[in-house]
């Protein structure tokens, strides 16, 4: 036997092979060498064969399981957005909890503004009460976000809670995001009764209404309460959003604004036609809570949710309504009226003097140019029709030039305090507005600038 610092062999005997004791350089016999190839050959050929078919089954149970269901509203899920920071966008930070209150009440209070997912709250060991914050996480960013902006500062329980966005929050994450389209919206606090294309009904007057969908219910076969109109053109939407916002339908405040994300719609409501029998189980209803004062609709659209809201008490637990149980036709001519009619502006006719009207068109001219103020004192039936409701017995009409002028005078007045009292603003019919002051005589016309 040759033993050499550099080479290691040992004798054979005639026949045998040679190259089986040999050790190679990796440590391993040449033997060893061949039944380690021969098993790696196994292995390949296993994944291209066997391993490959389990694989696949894998690949498309996982995608089964990641599948949206038939019913989903969600255009962020629908357009592939990360569900991770979908998730982000739709957490809040609640802070300055009432101690007495429990998850299952902050879940009650915030559902107004969408599907609430979960509700946590941070709980103190030695106590077992929760230390005051938590944090509410949606469905969709919109929610989230239309939460943040009523209930920052509202008070709850006897506490005025602190709302904003968990310390994870990154506006980064929305980069990747879908554009939100500007004809979108996104309502919530929609009572059971409305369906979808009552719904669509009801803010037709601002413009053409390309889609209506609401967030549909699987095992109830009833909607959400929430979901998404998209109208043909911007600023409908921008018009809705802000009229409609707090306004009183079927018993309970529609809370609405722009969409966040964007994406595909889904199917809504008409998605569950192909799904089996639903369960007996009912879902809850969620309670309404403190209103917030926003610019008013159109008379016409108070005129079709005052007949619906009729219908719904004459009619409770019935299926939801049709578009024949409202009666009124709503017209589209209001959207684009260059009229705006101020209420609350004085408390009755003695408060009244001739610099009024000139005061409201320094005001309006910030917002366009205005081509007649008129001073209109309601008759009787008019202050009856109110309700008798104080400052209903004065209203301001301005009308401006242009239409684009009246929507933003909106937001300059509506809400805001003029001599103590809060005026409330909204956009009024042309044609009703010259029958309404065709016997108006406090007539105020600008003088023409030079």
């Amino acid at each position: 036997m040759v033993n050499d610092a550099n080479c290691h062999y040992s004798w054979y005997a005639v026949g045998s092979n040679v190259a089986a004791d040999v050790v190679l350089p990796n440590g391993l016999t040449q033997a060893q060498q061949d039944g380690l190839d021969r098993a790696l050959a196994y292995a390949r050929e296993l994944q291209q064969t066997v391993f490959k078919d389990i694989v696949e089954e894998e690949r498309q149970r996982s995608d089964e399981e990641r599948k949206l269901p038939a019913c989903t509203v969600n255009p962020g899920l629908l357009a592939g957005v990360d569900v991770r920071n979908l998730s982000v966008m739709s957490r809040l930070y609640v802070g300055s909890i009432n101690f007495e209150l429990t998850e299952e009440h902050i879940q009650r209070v915030f559902s107004e503004f969408g599907s609430v997912s979960s509700v946590s709250m941070a709980k103190d060991p030695a106590t077992g009460r929760h230390k005051g914050f938590g944090f509410v996480e949606y469905d969709v960013p919109e929610a989230a976000t239309l939460a943040m902006d009523v209930m920052n500062g509202m008070m709850v329980g006897g506490r005025q809670l602190k709302i904003g966005r968990p310390n994870n929050y990154n506006l980064a994450v929305t980069q990747g995001f879908p554009a939100p389209p500007e004809e979108r919206i996104y309502v919530a606090n929609v009572n059971e009764a409305i369906s979808e294309e009552v719904l669509r009904e009801i803010f037709a007057p601002f413009g053409e209404v390309k889609a209506c969908v609401l967030s549909a219910d699987i095992a109830t076969r009833k909607h959400r309460g929430w979901g998404f109109i998209e109208f043909a053109e911007s600023t409908p939407a921008e018009q809705a959003a802000m009229a409609m916002n707090g306004f009183s339908l079927g018993n309970l405040t529609l809370r609405v604004r722009k969409c966040v994300v964007g994406g595909p719609l889904g199917e809504g409501m008409a998605a569950l036609g192909s799904l089996p029998p639903p369960s007996s189980s009912e879902a809850a209803t969620s309670n309404n809570v403190s209103q917030a004062t926003g610019p008013r609709p159109p008379q016409q659209v108070i005129d079709v949710a005052a007949s619906i809201n009729l219908s719904i008490g004459e009619a409770s637990g019935s299926a939801p309504l049709q578009p024949s149980s409202t009666p009124l036709v709503v017209q589209k001519a209001v959207a684009s009226s260059p009229i705006v009619v101020l209420e609350n502006v004085v408390g009755g006719r003695s408060e009244v003097d001739d610099e009024l009207a000139a005061d409201m068109e320094g005001e309006g001219s910030k917002c366009g140019a205005i081509a007649k103020v008129v001073v209109h004192f309601a008759s009787q039936e008019e202050i009856q029709a109110a309700g008798g409701a104080e400052g209903s017995e004065v209203s301001i009409f301005l009308q401006f030039k242009e239409a684009a002028s009246a929507v933003r005078a909106l937001e300059l007045f509506d809400g805001r305090w003029f001599a103590g009292r809060q005026v409330a603003a909204s956009l009024f019919d042309y044609e009703r507005y010259r029958v309404v002051t065709s016997s108006d005589t406090m007539v105020y016309i600008p003088e023409a600038s030079d």
